[in-house]
């Protein structure tokens, strides 16, 4: 059985239409249209879609007579074939495709007993309490995934919003867990089989801020520019790269779809009905999620504070100074910026950049801890709010000496331990090779002593 695909696109002289029709089963029909506008002229037109990014030639189950090629520069496969029509002809062309459109649940347990594992090592630990709000998040996110997974859509087109949103959702999970191993391996733990290693040792919890500003408003204006006679006109506006569904606070009526070509959803209307000289204004509230939470902010500059503490008196610290400036220069623009009152636009601009601001300084700050290493002290992973609940702070010195150098040795493997047999073939491998150069001093002792008996 076969499930179908239709989307709309137009290529001129001949129209060219890809249909997005409701899943009947296991693979997916994709339909092109193609129609010859002429009704006096035979034409011959190239007929040519992009498949979805991420589907290969092992994805495509039949492409009939159509040829596949790669786009090198979208990293895109393509159908692609020449068609020729009488005036008026339409023709469809079918490609089916594997549903690739789902989440494993064999992943999403995996990472559902993963976080469970790792919360269970913080247990009677220092991170406990912010681990545990961690793994509440994950869980969270985990379960949204595979109850959207499960529950039966209106088509198909709904079903593939829900597998990129869940795509997203699944990404920010696998950031808190790397946060949580993260946290393991900080108490001497060991994390087998990493999910995700962030550029720095710093945590940080977010809180969801975006919950509590008001929604950004994207105002979407269609106008009939005839005075004389009624019109339908289609809607249709991108909404910005970081916003999936879930965002979507109201979209005043209007449906949303994804776009494969740019990777971002839209919002449309096929058929809007216009009087004459009319004009309409859809207003589509969005969460205002282009904000850095601010206990981000905090957390990396409670760590940066707390490695310059360790750095203090060190040959280092001038190098550390210079790192932790720049760090500081970054979060202070981010904070400026973000406290300024702007348009929609502006606003979003001025996230996008700060998020750069952001990397930069985890880059700086992930520099300054291996310089806190190279002074022979343990980085470790420090929490605004856990340094305060543990009576932390700038004021705590961390201890040197062996925990500097247990950190790096927890380094080599990246958290990641070697397995049990690895392990008795690293102990075999070191005693054959005690014993071959036992066995080569033996030897050499016994040769000279033979010589010294025959003298």
């Amino acid at each position: 059985m076969i499930r179908k695909i239709v989307i709309a696109a137009t290529i001129l002289p001949v129209f060219i239409f890809i249909l997005l029709l409701s899943p009947a089963a296991a693979d997916i029909k994709l339909k092109v249209a193609v129609v010859n506008p002429s009704a006096t002229e035979e034409q011959t037109t190239p007929v040519r879609f992009n498949l979805p990014k991420g589907m290969g030639p092992e994805d495509v189950v039949d492409a009939q007579d159509m040829e596949l090629g790669y786009d090198f520069d979208k990293n895109v496969y393509y159908v692609y074939k020449m068609v020729t029509l009488k005036p008026s002809e339409k023709k469809v062309l079918e490609v089916a495709l594997k549903d690739i459109w789902a989440i494993p649940e064999t992943e999403i347990n995996f990472l559902n007993e993963h976080t469970a594992a790792l919360l269970k090592k913080l247990k009677k630990t220092k991170h406990f309490n912010v681990g545990n709000s961690l793994a509440e998040k994950i869980t969270e996110k985990l379960n949204m995934i595979s109850k959207a997974e499960k529950q039966p859509t209106g088509g198909m087109n709904e079903r593939i919003n829900i597998y990129y949103e869940n795509i997203g959702l699944m990404d920010n999970a696998k950031e808190d867990i790397g946060m949580l191993e993260n946290l393991v391996i900080d108490i001497g733990g060991i994390v087998e089989n990493r999910v995700e290693i962030p550029e720095t040792l710093a945590v940080s919890v977010a809180e969801k801020e975006a919950e509590l500003k008001e929604p950004v408003e994207l105002r979407i204006k269609v106008v009939n520019p005839s005075k004389a006679k009624e019109q339908t006109a289609v809607v249709r506006h991108a909404l910005p790269l970081e916003i999936t569904p879930r965002h979507v606070v109201d979209t005043d009526g209007l449906d949303i779809g994804y776009d494969f070509s740019k990777e971002s959803f839209y919002v449309y209307k096929s058929e809007v009905l216009l009087k004459p000289g009319e004009e309409k204004v859809f207003i589509v509230k969005i969460k205002d999620i282009w904000r850095i939470p601010d206990v981000e902010i905090e957390a990396m500059d409670s760590h940066k504070d707390n490695l310059m503490l360790l750095l203090d008196g060190s040959e280092h610290y001038n190098q550390g100074k210079a790192l932790a400036d720049k760090i500081e220069e970054s979060l202070d623009e981010i904070n400026t910026t973000q406290s300024k009152e702007t348009t929609p636009a502006k606003h979003i601009a001025y996230f996008r950049d700060n998020t750069e601001l952001l990397e930069n300084a985890e880059e700086y700050l992930a520099q300054l801890e291996k310089v806190v290493t190279r002074a022979g002290v343990a980085a470790g992973v420090t929490i605004a709010q856990a340094e305060k609940a543990e009576g932390g702070g700038p004021e705590v010195q961390r201890q040197r000496g062996y925990e500097g150098v247990s950190l790096i040795a927890k380094s080599i493997f990246k958290g990641k331990a070697p397995t049990v047999a690895t392990t008795w073939k690293i102990i075999f491998g070191i005693l054959i090779l005690i014993a071959i150069i036992g066995s080569t001093f033996y030897a050499l002792w016994y040769i000279q002593a033979r010589k010294r008996g025959t003298k």
